[in-house]
């Protein structure tokens, strides 16, 4: 299928992508129409292409040159040059608004059927692709007499909508809206369509003349008029009893503006991006409500809403995000609510990048630009070919196997795309051409394997991961997805006859890094965690410091500091200890040489495995001691990871692997700095896969189970 991407230097890009997977509590969309949100996306897109459209982007953010700079500062030009290179090459899938028609329904008991024309709106959801996977409280239903093109505008109008919930209002109340953009037009029409008396404002004169068009309106540009002078004269000198501000601007002037033209006890609710200097004295002077809208409604941002489709209770949350989109999808079916005169354009989706350029070419009358994706009425054959577009083209390697091969690449598929991958194993896999093919990429989303694929020249990719279980072609396969996910792969692969490199943690429970153990065992393949850290060469010198045997004390501090809105940060996901922790417990074990025969740990402050704090010792059966203290207590700016090692009268202390300082001891190599041993990780699972030997011994699936039970017996004796 199609699908539209923003590149990392700002321009547009179409891409033939997978269909998408479908989630639970969720249905398959072909699109009819998508809209552009002219000021998100379009703010998005630059003027220029290459180095100079990334410098345009970054001199439109004060944050971002000085992200650059503090990388600068803090990895060298060097590294910088190359984050930038790579964030040149990046692809972002765009679009968050489109209504089509369903195709697939993931359950029986969903409140949709194939056939049923449907809203749809949500970042990574409602994109500009011809497929779309939706979970069921970011859709609707469309209602007879509702035009499809109109309903398109779903996510804008529920941002429009509840920055007027926000308010509060009570029938016949005077409503402002500061920014005359797509939403503050949207703003205008449903406060009249809801029986508001409204009021526009907007530096451009032209919008405020297309707002005035539509009934009951008052509209017009700021250098036209003294606008609070004005307003009073509207009002018979009382002010608005509510201003919505929509516009974009770093500026703090449409806030103060909004509270000039307010009445006393008046609500200012804020939608658009805005400078919040705030100005007390007239906030205090009317004893004004500021109110921050978030986005759709409530709801959004709550994975357990929009993910999994547990709805609230409708006492408690009269309107939720989901209830915004069917009140505006009534409205446009009964006719109380016009858009047409909003869409500034149509585009078929092959002419996306004349779409873009419509939005950025500077003409404040454009405001709605949809892209046409065509009759979605007929759909089951476009679903039927879009599938079997994303079959593994089996003419694109030859079909002998590794062992017949020599010391050939090994053919690998990856599971997974997410930063890491893309960040991390793609780029290295790319440089190791010799000991890597990459195959196939697969993602849930499918964009996110397009998008990879593109930049790391992946010839296939699909949604279903199964069709890189089912390649003869493929010897070996990377799981490098969700945590609670990696069991459930591996185990899979394995006994489909594939090799696996499963990113840390091998499983989030022992019961199933047992079977992943069993599997490997009854197969004679290879199995091997990204346990990366005993591959670092700075723990291979400190190590060689302190030498092999003997007693040793290993002291390692992982400063992790704390995390909110990640999915790694959640039980269901296993949490930060068993997540993340366990890369310290494999590399104690590595550096004793053995597994510990005692654990012993405390869980500082409350006990969780989100945001873990844990003080953990690990004896061993020679004597030797571990202590491992991984805390989100402390400043990142500090430092992540901190070793001190004794033994056989010598210490060393390594630094964020940039610093070994070293008494007693030589160091016999200078390490590269800051290489926490990715590269070596991936060399040896690639040696042990061809039969060759390595100097260091990978991380196999005993040492996953190793991991886990350590990290495992610690929250069990902490709970």
């Amino acid at each position: 299928m199609k699908q539209v991407f923003l590149t990392g230097n700002g321009g547009i890009a179409l891409l033939d992508a997978p269909v998408p997977g479908k989630l639970n509590n969720s249905i398959l969309v072909r699109n009819h129409y998508s809209l552009i949100s002219s000021g998100t996306e379009g703010a998005a897109i630059t003027k220029h292409t290459g180095l100079m459209g990334l410098y345009e982007k970054a001199l439109s953010s004060r944050d971002r040159m000085g992200q650059v700079w503090a990388m600068a500062e803090a990895h060298g030009i060097r590294q910088t040059v190359n984050v930038v290179r790579n964030k040149l090459s990046d692809f972002t899938a765009l679009g968050y608004s489109s209504v089509g028609t369903v195709v697939d329904v993931s359950d029986a008991d969903m409140p949709f059927r194939v056939g049923d024309s449907v809203a749809c709106m949500g970042t990574g959801f409602a994109s500009h692709s011809e497929f779309v996977v939706v979970p069921r409280n970011l859709a609707a239903r469309i209602p007879e007499g509702a035009q499809l093109d109109q309903a398109a505008f779903a996510a804008l109008a529920c941002i429009a909508m509840q920055g007027i919930r926000r308010l509060e209002l009570t029938a016949g109340e005077r409503v402002g809206v500061v920014g005359l953009g797509l939403i503050g037009q949207i703003s205008l029409r449903l406060l009249a369509s809801m029986g508001y008396r409204a009021y526009g404002l907007d530096l451009s004169e032209e919008r405020a003349a297309i707002a005035r068009k539509f009934a009951n309106t008052e509209a017009w540009a700021l250098d036209k008029l003294d606008s609070e002078a004005h307003v009073l004269d509207l009002t018979d000198g009382i002010g608005l009893d509510g201003v919505i501000v929509c516009a974009a601007s770093d500026s703090d002037e449409p806030v103060n503006l909004a509270f000039d033209i307010c009445r006393r006890a008046g609500r200012v609710s804020i939608v658009g991006d805005v400078g919040l200097a705030l100005q007390r004295k007239k906030m205090y002077a009317k004893e004004l409500d500021v109110r921050m809208s978030c986005s759709y409604g409530k709801g959004r941002y709550d994975v357990a809403y929009e993910i999994d489709g547990v709805d609230y209770d409708l006492d408690h949350v009269r309107w939720s995000e989901g209830r915004n989109l069917e009140h505006f999808l009534w409205l446009l079916g009964t006719g109380a609510l016009d858009l047409s005169d909003l869409i500034s354009d149509r585009f078929p989706i092959d002419d996306v990048v004349n779409a873009y350029a419509k939005i950025k070419g500077g003409d404040s009358r454009v405001l709605g630009v949809l892209l046409d994706y065509g009759d979605p009425t007929n759909c089951t054959n476009s679903v039927k070919a879009a599938a079997e577009g994303t079959r593994i083209d089996r003419s694109l390697t030859s079909a002998v196997a590794i062992g017949e091969r020599g010391n050939g690449p090994v053919r690998l598929g990856i599971i997974g795309a997410g930063g890491y991958v893309t960040g991390m194993h793609l780029p290295l896999l790319k440089d190791m051409g010799d000991e890597f093919l990459v195959r196939a990429l697969v993602s849930r989303s499918g964009a996110t394997a397009a998008a990879a694929a593109k930049r790391f020249d992946v010839p296939t990719t699909a949604s279903d991961y199964r069709r890189i279980l089912d390649d003869p072609e493929i010897d070996a396969v990377m799981i490098a997805t969700r945590h609670a996910t990696h069991a459930k792969f591996a185990i899979e692969a394995i006994e489909a006859g594939k090799h696996v490199f499963v990113e840390k943690p091998m499983a989030t429970t022992v019961a199933d890094a047992e079977d992943i153990v069993a599997a490997a065992d009854r197969s004679g393949l290879i199995v091997r965690v990204g346990f990366n850290r005993r591959f670092s060469p700075y723990i291979h010198a400190l190590r060689d410091v302190i030498g092999p045997e003997g007693i040793r004390v290993l002291f390692a501090r992982v400063n992790v500091g704390a995390i909110k809105n990640d999915w790694s940060n959640t039980p269901e996901e296993g949490g930060r200890l068993l997540g993340e922790g366990v890369h310290f417990f494999d590399l104690a074990n590595w550096f004793m040489g053995a597994e510990p025969k005692n654990v012993a740990a405390n869980m500082i402050g409350t006990i969780n495995s989100t945001n873990a704090n844990a003080s953990v010792l690990l004896r061993y059966t020679d004597g030797s001691n571990a202590n491992v203290l991984y805390t989100s207590l402390g400043d990142k700016r500090m430092g992540k990871e901190y070793f001190e090692a004794f033994g056989n009268g010598r210490s060393a202390i390594l630094n964020d692997y940039n610093k070994l300082e070293i008494w007693g001891g030589n160091q016999k190599s200078k390490p590269r700095r800051g290489d926490k041993g990715q590269r070596d990780c991936l060399r040896e699972f690639s040696a042990a896969v061809r039969g060759i030997e390595f100097p260091v011994k990978g991380a196999d699936a005993r040492a996953g189970l190793a991991a886990t039970r350590i990290a495992q017996t610690i929250l069990n004796d902490s709970t």
